[in-house]
């Protein structure tokens, strides 16, 4: 008897759990059926934004051709303000993702995630200040690679031994204006920074000014000497200057070129104005 009861209860048991299950099965089912088009959108949301995404990126990549003729034509190289990519791959990569978040908020929208959904809706909703200050930021290492380029060629040519130096220093003062900028846009308080930035920036003026003038002085001066040269002088005639003689081969804007017995020589301008020059002729030489 006691194993009877027992088989008894025990299929009693399996026949409820076997009920359970088909219940909860059910109902499983009962639910995706009921959720199965929210997911469908969703996937049809997410596949569309990847097409948009993908097209609007390729477009702006076809159209890059000319945005990267157009930086070049400025006369910028990539090698002046070290790009890492070009500048329509850098903007074709920023629209890819901005559809990609858009279509995204829209499909959770649509499997009713609400917590996920106002997440990326403040993340959308700050989005413009976000890229805004990216975009400050980008410009600011753009043109600080820029102008350290033109800054230290322009130093070497006025002959300042710390050219490279001074390149980085505007680098860097460009660098923190645009970060400064930047933070600025996104809404933290920045006048303490400003107010420093103000008084380093005039420093930084006055030292380059200085700097351009003390390290320019001889360049000037040759280049005002050229004229007095031009005046005076033309290409082909024989002079004597200091110890030197010989055939003006060329006037250059800063000094002369002059063939001599020793070879090709050039004498700064500035010397014709510190020095006694002769212009000879045939008979004297």
């Amino acid at each position: 008897m006691s194993d009877f009861f027992s088989r008894h209860l025990l299929m009693e048991e399996i026949t409820q759990l076997k009920v359970y299950l088909l219940e909860s099965l059910n109902k499983f089912l009962e639910t995706l059926a009921a959720y199965l088009p929210n997911i469908l959108s969703a996937i049809i949301l997410i596949i569309l934004g990847i097409v948009l995404a993908w097209i609007c990126r390729w477009i702006i990549l076809r159209l890059g051709v000319g945005i990267d003729r157009l930086v070049s034509a400025v006369g910028i190289s990539a090698a002046q303000v070290r790009l890492r990519w070009p500048v329509a791959v850098i903007l074709g990569s920023v629209v890819y993702w901005v559809i990609i978040l858009l279509f995204l908020r829209a499909a959770l929208a649509s499997l009713k995630l609400p917590f996920i959904v106002d997440l990326l809706g403040r993340l959308i909703t700050h989005l413009p200040n976000l890229l805004i200050a990216a975009l400050f930021i980008a410009a600011g290492i753009f043109f600080g690679n820029l102008f350290k380029y033109k800054i230290t060629e322009g130093a070497r040519s006025a002959g300042i031994r710390q050219a490279a130096d001074l390149g980085n220093l505007v680098r860097l003062t460009l660098i923190v204006l645009s970060v400064v900028a930047g933070l600025a846009q996104i809404g933290l308080d920045v006048r303490l920074f400003e107010q420093i930035l103000t008084i380093v920036i005039a420093a930084l003026a006055g030292a380059i000014a200085l700097a351009f003038g003390l390290g320019a002085g001889s360049t000037v001066s040759n280049i005002i000497s050229s004229r007095y040269v031009r005046k005076n002088y033309q290409e082909g005639q024989q002079i004597r200057i200091k110890d030197m003689t010989g055939e003006i081969l060329e006037i250059l804007p800063n000094g002369v070129i002059l063939e001599t017995k020793e070879g090709r020589t050039f004498i700064p301008a500035k010397l014709f104005d510190q020095e006694a020059s002769v212009l000879l002729d045939n008979e004297s030489l």
